[in-house]
């Protein structure tokens, strides 16, 4: 069952109590089994509150909160406008901002807890264009405002940071990079960041996005547009890839949903051309992406993986924004699915929940 509950509303994560904490036109919303129980006005600018209201003008813009992740039940961090910010409810109160580096944001921030060797705290790997391959930096929280540079990638090695994940079984932490060449790479990290060593690259069945860690290995999704995607396992001692399950293009979101593991699939071109009339007007398909919809799977090794739902990409060009699914950070425990479509044509931008 397909439910849709709010147009413009992005889920972001879920608190450690379970309330899903959604974004809308400068607003915080807390949500309990799918029902708003609270506002937290956050943002009164016209960018946030009047030009998000018009998805294309919002899509165009890249209006909105891009990444974010809780600290606990009071507080969450998140990523927008070039600043990464602190909320905390209790106190109706927004951090001054930390601004990062022109170009540079998190795709996903990783919560680093309990894992042998590592500072607890939340760290993320820089996200951008970089066809020149500058240097990347991996940033961790160390107070409200305050981060600090724990490793950098040096020039010429990759692109931009895709994911980074704690893995408790093999106590360390696997980071996914992208995304061409010898850009396109797992490395292992131990020993608190001191060690960051290279452990496969040169080829893109090791560009992923959506990672989860599992006693066998690692759990997968490629997220090349110009050949054809995989569900993955990757084994952490041999270092070899098996592929579980061809899907219909490439995947840059995903989440945990109770013991299933969720994949969506991405509309996008190549790639591989970044000139700006392909930017602005190019509509043509990589030829890793199969068809025009957004596909939704769902599994695991027991019940294997299943398409679940789908929906069609608009007739705009990438610029505004690539066919996907986003989904809130952090393993959902509740009865239904949340998710929102972007750039499709049934129900862009809006929050959606399944229930199966």
């Amino acid at each position: 069952m397909i439910l849709k509950i709010k147009n413009n509303m992005l889920p972001l994560c879920f608190l450690p109590g379970g309330m899903l904490i959604c974004y809308r036109l400068g607003k915080f919303l807390l949500l309990r089994e799918g029902v708003v129980v609270n506002k937290y006005d956050v943002f009164r600018c016209v960018r946030e509150r009047f030009l998000g209201g018009f998805n294309i003008i919002s899509r165009l813009l890249r209006i909105g909160v891009r990444a974010a992740i809780p600290l606990n039940d009071d507080r969450i961090v998140f990523y927008i406008n070039g600043f990464i910010y602190e909320y905390c409810f209790s106190e109706k109160k927004l951090s001054a901002g930390y601004k990062l580096p022109k170009g540079i944001r998190p795709l996903i921030f990783t919560e680093v807890k309990g894992l042998e060797g590592f500072m607890d705290g939340i760290i993320f790997g820089g996200y951008l264009g970089n066809p020149m391959k500058k240097p990347v930096p991996i940033y961790r929280r160390v107070g409200i405002d305050n981060w600090e540079v724990v490793y950098t990638f040096a020039q010429g090695e990759i692109n931009h940071v895709h994911n980074i994940v704690g893995d408790k079984y093999r106590k360390c932490f696997w980071v996914f990079t992208g995304d061409f060449d010898e850009a396109s790479a797992i490395w292992k990290v131990t020993d608190n960041f001191r060690k960051v060593e290279r452990v496969v690259y040169n080829n893109q069945k090791y560009r992923g996005c959506v990672v989860f860690v599992i006693p066998e290995g690692l759990l997968y999704a490629t997220d090349t547009p110009f050949e054809e995607n995989y569900i993955c396992k990757f084994n952490t001692n041999t270092f070899e890839v098996d592929k579980v399950i061809p899907i219909s293009g490439s995947c840059i979101y995903g989440c945990q949903w109770k013991d299933q593991f969720v994949f969506s699939t991405t509309v996008e071109g190549d790639g591989r051309d970044a000139s700006f009339f392909k930017s602005i007007f190019n509509k043509k398909r990589g030829v890793g992406i199969k068809d025009p919809y957004v596909h939704l799977y769902l599994g695991n090794f027991q019940e294997k993986f299943k398409e679940i739902y789908k929906e069609k990409k608009d007739w705009k060009p990438f610029i505004f924004q690539f066919g996907v699914f986003k989904f809130p950070y952090g393993i959902n425990n509740s009865d239904v699915l949340y998710l929102q479509p972007v750039a499709t044509n049934k129900n862009d931008l809006a929050l959606l929940s399944i229930k199966i």
